[in-house]
């Protein structure tokens, strides 16, 4: 597989909607320790949101389907989360803008794009204990994979587990952003639920993928 088209990117936002429903509770787990507790419950609301979106205006373009996510999830999720989630997803609109198929190289740029606007929207740094620890390594592996001339599907593999070991890192962290930033040293030990969100999304981008023609439990 060379190209992704916007089939595969519809069965990614079914999937990563499932995906997220499935976790809203380990989620809610995670931000109880050193958040409000509710990141669950509102990024589940989100996709929720984002998937009676698209199954009523039936985006017919790879772009536009990324930008209708990014928007429902900004105005449904609210608080600090929606932007920084929406925003995930209409800065890759833009560099799907106009193109009927993705490459890697494409999709490189899309997610770079994403990193840096999130960066400078949310003033993260990496180790600061948030999505960027997540996100940053998932770049940094596809810039990888793109210089070694891997395929697609492999890509996307390292993609994810470069994501995992991310989000794992968070857990040695001391938080500087959000509301777990008031816990201080008291946030060690806990992983950043934001961060652990990415690697779900990241995650079943790479799944939704590599299952394409098989029995998967996407519900469109």
């Amino acid at each position: 597989m060379d190209h992704l088209g916007l089939d595969d990117f519809t069965r990614s936002i079914h999937y990563i909607s499932n995906t997220i429903q499935e976790n809203k509770g380990y989620l809610t787990k995670l931000d109880s320790f050193i958040g409000d507790g509710d990141h669950g419950s509102t990024i589940a609301r989100g996709f929720t949101k984002v998937v009676e979106k698209i199954r009523k205006d039936k985006p017919e373009s790879i772009a536009e389907l990324l930008k209708d996510t990014g928007f429902t999830l900004v105005t449904s999720m609210g608080g600090a989360s929606g932007p920084l989630f929406g925003t995930f997803f209409t800065e890759m609109s833009k560099e799907a803008e106009g193109k009927d198929v993705i490459g890697l190289r494409d999709f490189y740029a899309m997610i770079s794009n994403a990193l840096a606007k999130i960066s400078r929207l949310g003033g993260a740094k990496p180790g600061d204990k948030t999505m960027i620890d997540s996100l940053g390594p998932a770049v940094k592996s596809l810039g990888v994979s793109l210089d070694k001339g891997q395929g697609i599907d492999r890509a996307l593999k390292n993609m994810s587990i470069a994501s995992k070991r991310g989000a794992a890192s968070t857990k040695d962290m001391i938080a500087k952003k959000g509301r777990s930033r008031y816990h201080g040293k008291r946030s060690i030990g806990y992983q950043d639920a934001g961060a652990t969100t990415i690697y779900l999304i990241i995650n079943a981008i790479y799944k939704s993928i590599s299952q394409k023609g098989k029995n998967e439990k996407i519900n469109k």
